[in-house]
Order: C-alpha cells, then structure tokens, then sequence
C-alpha cells in the first residue's frame, strides 16, 4: 500500500516537470549560440582572406605593370608567400594566376576554419573561399593642354624679387614641365602610351591643314562650306537678284519684321531690320529640323545664295587660316560626333563680317574698331548713288539713307547704319577688296580677309612627340606649338575648352584619340582672367566665334539692342563655358583648372573655375611663375599616378 502512494504521488507530483523542460530546451539554444560562434569565426576568416587577396592581387598588378618582362611563376611565388603571411590560417588556391601580357591577376584563395562546438553536430570546419583579380596602369593616357595666348599675358608674373617674367613664358615653362613630369612617371611602363595635345587659345583656336582634309585641301567633308548648317548663313543672308521691277535687286530675300515705326509696312527686305535670329524660322530645313536643305533653298527663285567658301574663294591676297565658329543648336555645348546628314553638328569655318566702310570724318566708331575689306556698294547691291542736292527727297536711294554722313537722321540711326552695311550680302560679289592694316590697343598687325582676327597659333592634336622639351633645340612637335604662343587678342574659354575637348574625341574633327572606356583622359585649362567679349552692342570688331554678342546668339532676350552691359555679355560666354565644362566631365574626362593672376581671382572666375575643375584640388590659383610651375608639377605628378591607378577587381 505504501509503495502504491509513493508511485501515485510522483505520478501526481508536477513541480519538477519545468526543470525536466528546461533542460531539454537548452540543447537547441547551445547549438544556436555555438552556430554564431562558429559562423562569426568563419566571416572573420573570410574578411582577413579577401583583404590578403585584395592587397597581394594589388601589389602583384602594379609590380607586373613595372616591369611587364617578369617571370609569372615568379611573380605568383612572391604573391602566395606574402599572402600566406597575412592570414592566421591555412590557405589553398583553386587558381593563382599572372597574366604578365594583359597585366591581370587572378586569384581564388580559401581556407578551412576550424569549429569551436560544430564538431559535435559533425562539422570540423567551415569554408571561408574568396575571388579576386586585378589589373593596374596598362589604360593609355590623353591629355589636352589649353593655354591662353589672350593679350593680358604679356605681363609680368615673376615672383616678388625675381626678374620679369611674362605669364605666357610661364605658362611656356610650365606646359613643358607637365609634359615632362608626367612622360618621366610613366617612362618604365610599358604596353601603354601617353599622347599630350596643346591648344593655344585666346577668341579664336585655329586647327593646321593637317586635320582639314586630304593633301591640305581643307576639304574635310565635317566642315560646312556648302550651308547646311542654320548657323551658315547667319550673317551672309540670301538676297534678292531679280524682280519684276527690279526695285527689290540686293535687298533682303526673306522679310524681317521693321524695328522702327516710321514705316507702314510689318515687314522688310532691308538690311536695317535683319535679325540673325529670325533667319532659321524662315530658312527650309531638313526632315529631322537640324540643318538646311540646302538644295531647296538653291531653288528658290530670284534667291542670291553666297556661301561662306564663295567668300574666301574671291580673295586672293587672303586666305581661311583654320578657325572655326561654334556649332549651331544644340552642338554648340556638346561633344556628339559630326553627322553628314545633321547640318548642325557640322563644324563652321569662322567667317568675320566686313564691317561698315570706314570714313575717319564721320565714324564716331574710330579707326581702331573696324574689320573692313571690302568695299560696302558693288554691281549686285542696289546701293545707288547719294544726291547731295536732294538730300530732303522723300525717295531716297540706299545709300542716301544707309550712309553715316549722308544720311536722312530722322529715320536711321549711325548704328541702323553700321547694322545695314555689315549684314548687306550682295556686296560679297562684287566690288573691291583691299588691305587694311588693324590696331587693337599697342597690337598692330597687317591683316586682310574674312578670317582677319584668326591669329592665334595653331594648335596640335594628340602626339608623343616630346623631343625639345627638355632641351631649347625646339625640334620636337609639342615643343614647337608651345614655342610658338604668343599673347594677343580677347579672351574666350569656351573655345579653348572646345577644342580641347576635341583633341580627345576617337572621332572627327581631330580623331585618333582612344575609346573613352579603355583610356584615362585628362583637359588642363590654364587661364589669367575671365571671360571678355570686346565691344558687345557694336558692330565693330565685336565677332567672335558665337556671333555678334549685340545680336544675342543665344537668345538669352536681350532684344535688338543687344546686352545692357559688358558684364551681361560676358556672363554669356561663362555660361557656355559652365555647360561645357559639365559636358566634359560628363564623358568621364577629368578637368584642372588653372587660375593664373597675382590677385585673387575675381568672381566670375573663381566660380568659373570651381565649377568646371573635377574636384577641389584639381582646382588651382597660381600667383606667380613659381605657384605656376608648381602647379603643372602636381598635375604632371597626378597623370603620372594615373597610370597606376586600379582599374579591375572582382
């Protein structure tokens, strides 16, 4: 009975039964903790093993890139013992491998980690396994050097105590120092080339006949001659040739809305109401609306069509020297290649306008301030001859009312006149031509033709050729571009950062430049001041490769009357600029921006310049000839590191 009550009462008896539970309900929490134990070892493994990987798959890359004539085995040797050192456990390879002709290493490493508490459930060890290849400095390197040639670098740049020293010798020295730097980083490195273009650049970049075509015929078929670009005609308007009555002979083809109220008529054919602006509304364009249908325009009837080749053609004391204007539309701020069918992304040959006549009596304008050669009244103009006894005739001739000292001045203005006689394209026909010698400041140069204010020195594509660089023999192709800079004329950064950009394009104009993918491409712009447009609201030396600024190029709504100040007009160009410079950096090319002043530079350049370097230190104010040099080293040093820089993992 007794035994019956001891067996009921532990059969009843439920205070131990939370212990028993308990007890059972620690293995599956043990084997949890002893998991994260074991799992936490292996990641530290794994962690130490892919950065031994990483770090001995770098060394071996770079050390291969040296010296690209090492023997693999024992590259790979020197690789697993330093590797092996880096690691607390043993490693195994599935593949070590060097790759001496393509500079690639490969490596897939792993290690056995041994388990703490796993080996009860039946793991010995965990895997720790890690992939990892490298590959260091075979990329090829471009580098476009934009040095501004504007007049403002004659002066003295020398530091406080040194002799004088001009900024453009400075800038000479330095483009050299780069270049020789750079070329001396990289000289045992083999299987790889580094290519230096120099662009001297002021308002103008003017490209050799070695890029313009076959044999020097400046015939390349990406440069417009024919038309077909909206910008062509821009200042060489069609006009008319025959009429009914003949009355309309030279004047306008196309009408221009009147600026002026005096007359009835809403519209025009004279040359005093041309809006550059307006032409493309009127001109026929293409399917794709990007270019001139050139051969429709031909057939228009009465039209007089003269191309900017016909006016190079009729000299021959002048010739075109290889400047260009910018591209129409939307080509003016990108980098897409030419397009024989889209007229707008060919490339215009700068065509400066003849400019009103100069009469010293009664141009207030001045002697100084005028591109003039060619004579403004000619056989297919309707500019007849003025009636100095009916002056107060209310039908005047042409030139009664387009002519500054005979003119009726209740109807036009001096600057209707200089507008009418600079845009009048029948005078492209016919009529003398002469020299004319311009005076800009203390420059004087004798200059003639519609490429008049192209006298900056050619530029030089992409070339290894260095021989003079280091000596004065002045034998080698980038030592004799950089010789040849002198300071002279405006200043424009769009075009120097144009052409620059250019010489590091595989396509026309310049080609021969690597694929972006496989090539590290490098634009330095060293400049001394800001942006400058001379004479923006007159027609009197004020063309650049935009255009008249008083014809607002790029719309911005200045109106007829052009920009109400130098500062408004400038800004245009930093704006251009700023587009460009994001354009540039966008394709991946990286961007050093040289202020070059012994005053801190002003706003518009620093912003300028902040806004186009790649990063702050690639953004650079040079004082003097000393912080110049100085800072052609460092970026001379940076391509150098270039070469060296890792560019394949896994």
């Amino acid at each position: 009975m007794a035994k019956t009550n001891i067996l009921r009462r532990f059969r009843d008896d439920k205070s131990g039964s939370a212990y028993v539970l308990a007890a059972l309900s620690m293995m599956p929490i043990f084997g949890m903790m002893a998991l994260a134990i074991d799992y936490t070892n292996q990641d530290r493994v794994y962690t130490d093993l892919e950065t031994a990987t990483q770090t001995v798959a770098l060394h071996l890359a770079k050390r291969v890139a040296l010296d690209p004539s090492g023997i693999p085995a024992e590259f790979e040797e020197e690789g697993k013992k330093l590797l092996e050192a880096l690691v607390s456990e043993p490693v195994t390879y599935d593949k070590f491998a060097v790759d001496v002709d393509s500079g690639k290493v490969q490596i897939i490493a792993k290690s056995q980690v041994k388990t703490y508490f796993m080996h009860m459930f039946g793991y010995e060890h965990l895997d720790a396994r890690v992939q990892t290849e490298s590959r260091f400095g075979r990329k090829n390197i471009e580098v476009a050097i934009a040095i501004d040639n504007s007049g403002s670098m004659d002066t003295n740049a020398a530091a406080l105590g040194q002799r004088f020293k001009s900024r453009m010798d400075s800038a000479k020295d330095g483009a050299k120092t780069l270049i020789n730097v750079a070329s001396d980083s990289v000289a045992n490195i083999e299987s790889a080339d580094i290519k230096f273009s120099v662009v001297p650049w002021n308002q103008q970049v003017r490209v050799p006949n070695d890029y313009l075509g076959s044999g020097n015929k400046q015939d390349a078929w990406w440069i417009d001659w024919e038309g077909k670009s909206v910008d062509h005609f821009r200042y060489l308007a069609p006009y008319k040739t025959t009429n009914s009555d003949g009355a309309n002979k030279g004047d306008m083809f196309y009408e221009m809305p009147r600026r002026q109220s005096f007359w009835p008529d809403a519209k025009s054919r004279e040359w005093v109401y041309y809006d550059p602006n307006k032409l493309k509304d009127v001109l026929p364009l293409t399917p794709n609306g990007e270019g001139v249908d050139i051969e429709t325009l031909k057939k228009k009837d009465g039209i007089g069509i003269v191309t900017r080749k016909d006016v190079f053609d009729r000299f021959k004391n002048a010739s075109w020297k290889g400047c260009f204007d910018h591209r129409a539309g939307k080509y003016r701020e990108i980098f897409d290649a030419p397009n024989p069918q889209i007229g707008n992304s060919l490339y215009l040959p700068h065509f400066a306008p003849d400019e009103y006549d100069r009469d010293t009596r009664y141009d207030y304008y001045g002697i100084v301030r005028r591109i003039n050669y060619i004579d403004d009244v000619n056989s297919e103009s309707d500019f007849a001859g003025y009636d100095r006894d009916n002056l107060n005739s209310t039908s005047w001739s042409d030139n009664q009312h387009l002519s500054v000292r005979y003119r009726n001045s209740s109807v036009f203005t001096p600057q209707d006149i200089m507008r009418a006689r600079t845009f009048n394209t029948p005078k492209y026909v016919g009529g003398k031509t002469y020299t004319n010698n311009i005076t800009m400041g203390y420059y004087a140069r004798e200059r003639v033709g519609p490429d008049i204010d192209c006298f900056v020195p050619p530029m030089i594509g992409l070339s290894s050729d260095v021989d003079g660089i280091n000596n004065n023999k002045k034998d080698g192709a980038l030592a004799k571009t950089i010789d040849s800079m002198e300071p002279e004329g405006a200043t424009d950064l769009s075009i120097g950062l144009a052409w620059a950009m250019n010489t590091l394009t595989p396509w026309e104009p310049m080609a021969g430049a690597g694929d972006f993918e496989d090539t590290e491409k490098v634009l330095v712009l060293m400049t001394d001041g800001d942006n400058t447009i001379n004479f923006p609201n007159d027609y009197g030396y004020g063309h650049s490769p935009h255009g008249y600024a008083v014809d607002d190029p790029y719309e911005k709504g200045w109106g007829l009357s052009g920009p109400s100040s130098s500062e408004t007009a400038n800004s245009m160009l930093d704006d251009v600029s700023k587009a460009m410079c994001t354009n540039i950096k966008g394709m991946g090319v990286r961007i050093y921006f040289i202020y070059f002043g012994s005053t801190k530079y002003s706003t518009r350049a620093g912003k300028l310049m902040d806004h186009c370097a790649s990063s702050a230190q690639s953004a650079i104010w040079a004082k003097n000839d000393v912080d110049l040099e100085n800072a052609f080293k460092k970026i001379g040093s940076d391509i150098g590191k270039l070469r060296l820089t890792h560019y394949g993992s896994e």
